[in-house]
């Protein structure tokens, strides 16, 4: 296999997680290559909308070994983020390449060979970093709107003024759709709809911000099935509460989507919308459709404990319900990575 480039392991992703791991890799002192498919670091945050603003203010959005800019109180835009990114791969030097999506893995010949659109890569250990934002999701009522009806995931939605016409509807009413309702709201109807109740919570309680009252209670760190943890398992609304929405902004929140016709969206209490614009701010699903490996369960998410998989030396990092309700938040996956790194050196050491 000359025609590979290998390294002691390979971080696939290089978001948050990915990073994160890097960081904790090269503290031990392990060879390794960060594998991503951006043409710069942090691409993906700035692709999100326009305005979007963190719910962690800086303190609790920093990654270990550099701060976060700024005011530590500060809610950071998603630009902020996506820059703090770049610097910190640039400052820590971690060895990212980019442009370098990864179309396979498999194992092969006692290791993991990887195939991408720049060459093949192999390594003895791979961590699977990829994130929780992998394949916009749009339910099937979507394909019976007409065509002159503008439809935009949330993923693609940057602006109001992707959306001409009067009446839009943002379907998804979680921390994504909320903003993107509220970003709509100047000048046009917006009608929210959602699923399923949320519990809200304020981004600040008491002068502390919502992110510090779970660092210091444990709630955030604390595995999902802690007590602690068991309380931290459903989603929650972050900031503005939809009644504060319909209040402030004039937005009318509808009850779950369920059908739709020509320019017609009907609700699950039998209203009906019609609108001009959808946008879909209806999540994401997984897509490991690229590793050809049998760790994966029959809606094709990964099996694991913490992360690692029954397949010696895979492991996945950053998934929404590895572990606590910090896997996925950016200040605290590196517990996780930590965790993950140190099962890498010790499979490093046993093999010699």
């Amino acid at each position: 296999m000359s025609s590979e480039e290998r390294s002691e392991v390979i971080v696939v992703g290089g978001g948050q997680a990915g990073l994160v791991a890097g960081y904790h890799l090269s503290r031990a002192q392990v060879p390794f290559l960060i594998l991503d498919a951006s043409s710069r670091v942090g691409e993906p945050w700035r692709r999100r909308w326009d305005s979007l603003l963190l719910f962690t203010v800086a303190r609790y959005s920093s990654l270990p070994g550099l701060p976060f800019p700024g005011d530590p109180e500060h809610f950071p835009g998603k630009d902020e983020v996506a820059d703090y990114l770049e610097t910190y791969a640039r400052t820590l030097a971690q060895p990212v390449r980019l442009d370098t999506p990864v179309t396979g893995l498999e194992r092969s010949d006692g290791s993991y060979r990887l195939d991408t659109a720049a060459g093949a890569y192999a390594a003895r250990q791979i961590i699977v970093a990829t994130g929780a934002y992998q394949q916009p999701y749009v339910p099937a009522i979507a394909r019976k709107l007409d065509d002159d009806v503008i439809q935009l995931h949330g993923a693609e939605y940057r602006n109001a003024g992707q959306i001409s016409g009067e009446s839009v509807l943002v379907v998804g009413a979680s921390n994504s759709g909320a903003g993107i309702a509220a970003d709509l709201a100047d000048g046009r109807r917006v009608h929210l709809s959602h699923g399923r109740k949320l519990r809200h919570m304020p981004r600040r309680i008491l002068g502390k911000s919502l992110h510090w009252w779970g660092d210091k209670s444990g709630l955030i760190a604390a595995p999902f099935d802690s007590w602690r943890g068991r309380t931290q398992r459903n989603d929650f609304l972050v900031g503005t509460s939809l009644r504060q929405l319909a209040r402030r902004h004039g937005i009318e929140v509808v009850g779950r989507a369920v059908d739709a016709a020509g320019r017609t969206v009907r609700f699950e209490d039998g209203r009906e919308v019609e609108v001009d614009a959808v946008v879909w701010a209806t999540g994401y699903r997984s897509d490991y459709s690229w590793i050809k490996l049998a760790v994966f369960d029959e809606q094709g998410e990964p099996v694991h404990r913490r992360g690692v998989t029954d397949c010696p030396g895979l492991y996945f990092l950053g998934m929404p319900t590895q572990y606590s309700r910090g896997s996925s938040l950016i200040y605290w996956v590196k517990d996780d990575a930590a965790y993950i790194v140190e099962l890498v050196c010790s499979a490093r050491r046993r093999a010699g």
